[in-house]
């Protein structure tokens, strides 16, 4: 047997010798197939093939797994009675994830779809008051306000206290309504903002791509925060800070590198630890030991004047090794008849 695709449309094709307008009526008749070829395999039991989507969440009664709103089957649908004048339907389809078979019909009474066969509904109702959306419309209330006075006039309380707690919706949808009144200043400053947050984001991108391209990143870079500027202030504020570990290490250096040969207290102290390279001098007859290790010896000046010499030595018992060693530095201190006593620095003649 011979299968032929069915056309939408019976225009501009080829018509046999054969056809006739008044026996097949179009190509689709003339070949025995359907326009919507095989969705309407099922057509003359009055069963259409449609691509149905899950209207809410619900569980399988088969395999009890989840399904979720949104998820789309080939479900089979039919014409299955009226309310009124609107026809209901009623949707046949397969688990995706088991051989159970979900049957779903319409409720056009309370704007809803009931649950037949195959499947429950995950329970997530609410009541539209509470969002402020109007339910559904219940016809046998509103016939009965309509032939029952004593049931009206008990319900028309109710209706004015709704009404007034209403009253500030109606004021706040007033104030929304003026605020929108003059839509090219709206749009001027919808438009302002826009272009300011623009060039604020275009600058973060360009900052961006100069860090990424910098530091040789590859990386989508997040906005910078309050908490990230506060850390990078700590690290910047530790990052000479060392570690009890490099503390120890560094003073280990420091005692391997010294001598181990300490220098010895001298009276350098007592003229405020003033060092100098002085010419050795040498102790002559003349001259005597005071008790603080000072020799002191007289000198004749150029102006005819006697003074004494006063020679800080750095040991008392150091005179011994004063003359094995020339070499030692002492200062010579002059002492006037006025008391007042000046350094004598006798520097050796440079080349």
């Amino acid at each position: 047997m011979q299968v032929t695709m069915g056309e939408r449309k019976g225009q501009n094709f080829y018509y046999p010798p054969d056809f006739n307008y008044k026996k097949h009526k179009n190509l689709n008749h003339y070949h025995g197939t359907h326009a919507l070829r095989e969705r309407a395999s099922k057509i003359k039991e009055g069963i259409l093939v449609i691509r149905f989507e899950m209207p809410f969440n619900v569980w399988c009664l088969g395999c009890n797994n989840h399904v979720g709103m949104g998820v789309r089957y080939n479900a089979e649908k039919k014409k299955i009675g009226m309310y009124y004048t609107t026809p209901l339907y009623e949707f046949r389809m397969k688990c995706h994830l088991c051989d159970n078979y979900f049957v779903i019909r319409t409720d056009p009474k309370n704007f809803d779809y009931e649950m037949v066969e195959g499947l429950r509904r995950q329970d997530k109702r609410f009541d539209p008051s509470d969002v402020d959306n109007l339910g559904a419309v219940d016809r046998t209330f509103q016939q009965k306000l309509a032939g029952d006075a004593m049931f009206k006039a008990e319900h028309q309380k109710d209706d004015k206290k709704k009404a007034e707690d209403n009253e500030h919706q109606i004021e706040k949808l007033e104030r929304i309504k003026q605020r929108d009144r003059n839509a090219y200043d709206m749009n001027c400053e919808l438009r302002r903002q826009f272009r300011y947050q623009k060039k604020i984001l275009n600058e973060q991108r360009a900052a961006d791509d100069e860090l990424k391209q910098r530091l040789s990143l590859n990386i989508d870079l997040m906005p910078s925060t309050s908490e990230d500027q506060k850390m990078a202030n700590r690290i910047l504020r530790l990052k000479d800070v060392k570690s009890h570990d490099e503390h120890r290490e560094e003073e280990r250096q420091k005692i391997e590198n010294e001598s181990i040969f300490r220098p010895s207290a001298s009276r350098k102290d007592t003229i405020k630890g003033i060092r100098l390279k002085l010419k050795p001098v040498q102790r002559d007859a003349g001259s005597k030991l005071d008790l603080n290790g000072i020799i002191i010896k007289k000198c004749k000046p150029s102006h005819g004047e006697i003074k004494e010499e006063i020679v800080l030595d750095d040991d008392v018992n150091g005179l011994a090794e004063e003359k094995a060693a020339p070499e030692t530095s002492r200062a010579i201190i002059e002492k006037t008849d006025d008391t007042s006593i000046s350094a004598l620095v006798d520097y050796e003649d440079s080349d």
